[in-house]
């Protein structure tokens, strides 16, 4: 998958911007964060100055996405380990059915 520059995501109509951050969240010491309040998503393209793997930041990207609807649909119930398992698992079914295209 090419790593978007933007990513729409509208949710109940909810519009979250979206972007990277690296100096802030290296800074904070996250991976990606979803911010509800300012309707922000912030993702790490870089760690402690290594550029991180595409597969990485895409899951990251899938994270912070399941963290908007879960806040908005299901009263942020989600623990970080479910819904790292929920990103892990959308990746490889997007990823295994062709609906994501992987480039090395």
């Amino acid at each position: 998958m090419k790593i978007p520059d933007k990513v729409k995501l509208k949710v109940a109509g909810h519009r979250f911007k979206f972007f990277y951050d690296d100096k802030y969240l290296n800074k904070q010491k996250l991976l990606g964060q979803c911010d509800f309040i300012s309707q922000k998503i912030r993702i790490c393209k870089k760690w402690e100055n290594k550029r991180r793997s595409k597969t990485d930041i895409e899951r990251t990207i899938y994270h912070e996405i399941i963290h908007v609807i879960d806040g908005i649909y299901n009263n942020e119930s989600l623990t970080e380990k479910e819904t790292d398992r929920f990103a892990a698992g959308l990746q490889q079914v997007l990823g295994d059915n062709f609906i994501v295209k992987y480039k090395g």
